[in-house]
């Protein structure tokens, strides 16, 4: 609620602080006086657009300073929910600590330059911040654009907090939320495997390539070991044949190292019949031979084994070729290939996995928004029903308060939306962290008029007492702790007048009311009754305004009533506030 509220240079008014009532604070003064210049400015410090014209002539800046505790309607001894969509360090340190006792302190300075600044609590803030606060702790009704109960999401909220939707609400909300983080998930997922979509293709072709290649470890060697071969088959076979000859000859040649070794040991062993030293020599020469027999014949073997396969090494050739090919693409050696061929089909295995995952995450999502779809239509069927109910509460109300011809509906409304992941009767819908639908208030004032929003009521008398009704019937749901009222005694008067008169004084025990009137039916409710006054103070005008003790408010009552203050108008006046 608002303590306190300070102007300074603001249109025809020099300096002004008024400490108000927790209940039904009233406004009254002669038409002109400056009643609504006094509630434009606290329209200013909640954010409302400033102009330059509001500064006091003279001067080149105005100041607007408001007092508020934040406490909650439902429980005065609780601080409102404060909700900020910006956020600093400076206002953080605001709300951190904040409870039911503390004060915060807005204002708002506006400069002949055209700019202005906003503070709370002394810290500069942004002008959003103003508004955002604002909004959730002071409603002007009226001519005036800070009204809650103008948004259709407030609309929302307040028919499901009347319905007792909240619990259904928290179940879709957290559904909402599930969707939304499988969704983000899938989205991620799909991004990676999109990027990855030619490295994957890559990743295949190599994959098979390697595969197709089927290489061994050690496997290049042994081919260029064999391709040496098969290209030296021919010197091989000529070589061994020559050295086989050399060593073992034939019985037609006598000139082989063997022959003559033989004919060595047959004239040694001559010799050593005359020496027997040369024995020992004889038995080294026949092992030597032996040798030299055993070498000649794997020579032998090695000559008739010697492969002439051009076909073979046409394919060995080729193989290398092959691999060397392999090599310029996947590393240095067949080893460094197979280890890249075991790196790529790990990679390709995890895209595989995250292919997988999407599939899992897309069931997932569709089954999370087939069961927030049974719920969200379980929720717009109870809106319907609680709107119905509502909607005649508030006729009810409307009535009582000289609007009788008055319709008022509440339409609920499934949200089309051609990308809506919701399909009932061949059509989308949306869904959204609250549900499916669009609440909107309906009013037709008059006879022979349609329904329209409430925003596109004209008259501000109309918008305030329709407002007043609306407050009535919902002021157990919302949480606003501060109600402003302007214009609302436009066009009534006699029992009507006193009818808002009580249903003010009756709302202002479980918010404070703040009410401008030029109807005593009216005031004489007032906790707290405000005289505002233009005067004459040299060769300036000022607008000032003042608590009224109680013989003050008799004479204003009286003044109101019948413009004179007369003793029959006193009596009168003192009359009608015993009677409150």
């Amino acid at each position: 609620m608002i303590e306190t509220f300070s102007l300074r240079n603001i249109a025809l008014i020099d300096e002004l602080t008024l400490e108000l009532s927790p209940g039904l604070n009233i406004f009254t003064g002669e038409t002109g006086a400056g009643k609504s210049v006094i509630l434009k400015s606290v329209g200013l410090v909640l954010g409302e657009r400033a102009t330059t014209d509001i500064i006091r002539e003279g001067t080149d800046r105005a100041r607007v300073e408001v007092a508020i505790v934040p406490t909650s309607n439902n429980a005065p001894g609780r601080p409102a929910k404060i909700r900020l969509t910006e956020k600093d360090n400076a206002s953080e340190k605001i709300y951190e600590n904040l409870d039911g006792d503390d004060t915060l302190i807005l204002s708002r300075q506006i400069n002949a330059s055209g700019r202005s600044r906003s503070y709370i609590n002394g810290c500069l803030v942004p002008l959003k911040q103003l508004q955002v606060l604002g909004k959730q702790l002071v409603d002007i009704h009226g001519q005036h654009e800070h009204q809650s109960l103008l948004r259709n999401e407030t609309h929302l909220n307040l028919l499901d907090a009347f319905g007792g939707c909240k619990e259904l609400r928290k179940q879709v909300h957290k559904l909402y939320q599930h969707r939304q983080q499988l969704q983000q998930e899938a989205s991620e997922v799909t991004q990676a495997l999109q990027t990855a979509a030619s490295e994957k293709e890559r990743l295949e072709f190599e994959c098979e390539e390697l595969e197709s290649a089927n290489l061994e470890e050690g496997e290049e060697d042994k081919l260029t070991e064999e391709a040496r071969l098969l290209n030296n088959a021919e010197t091989l076979f000529e070589s061994t044949n020559r050295v086989y000859a050399h060593l073992e000859g034939d019985r037609h040649h006598d000139m082989s190292v063997v022959a003559l070794l033989k004919t060595a040991i047959k004239t040694l062993a001559t010799l050593e019949k005359v020496d027997t030293s040369l024995s020992e020599l004889n038995q080294q020469l026949e092992s030597a031979l032996y040798e030299i027999e055993d070498v000649a014949l794997e020579i032998g073997r090695y000559a008739d084994a010697v492969e002439f396969n051009p076909r073979r090494l046409t394919d060995v050739t080729a193989r290398l070729e092959q691999i060397a090919k392999l090599k310029r693409r996947y590393g240095n050696s067949v080893s460094e290939m197979l280890a890249y061929h075991v790196e790529a089909s790990e990679q390709l295995r995890i895209l595989h996995l995250s292919s997988e995952k999407l599939e899992h995450l897309c069931s997932e999502v569709d089954k999370v928004t087939h069961e927030a779809q049974q719920l969200c239509t379980a929720l717009s069927v109870k809106r319907k029903q609680v709107a119905k109910r509502l909607s005649g509460l508030i006729e009810k109300e409307l009535r009582a308060l000289n609007m009788d011809r008055a319709k008022f509906r509440i339409a609920v409304q499934p949200q089309v939306d051609d990308t809506g992941p919701f399909l009932l009767d061949e059509r989308r819908y949306a869904f959204r962290k609250d549900g499916m639908d669009s609440v909107e208030f309906l009013i037709a004032p008059n006879v022979g008029s349609g329904l329209r929003a409430i925003a596109n009521i004209a008259s501000g008398g109309e918008i305030s007492r329709i407002m007043l009704a609306l407050k009535t019937v919902l002021v157990q749901v919302d949480d606003i702790p501060t109600l402003i009222f302007d214009e609302i005694d436009s066009g009534i008067g006699g029992k009507i007048a006193d009818v808002v008169g009580h249903k003010l004084k009756q709302l202002s025990t479980s918010a404070q009311v703040i009410c401008i009137t030029h109807l005593p039916q009216i005031a004489r409710f007032a906790d707290k009754h405000f005289r505002v006054e233009k005067t004459v103070v040299g060769h300036r005008t000022l607008i000032t305004a003042s608590s009224l003790a109680p013989e003050e408010r008799i004479r204003e009552i009286a003044r109101m009533h019948g413009g004179k203050e007369t003793e029959h108008g006193l009596a009168h006046a003192r009359e009608m506030l015993a009677e409150k």
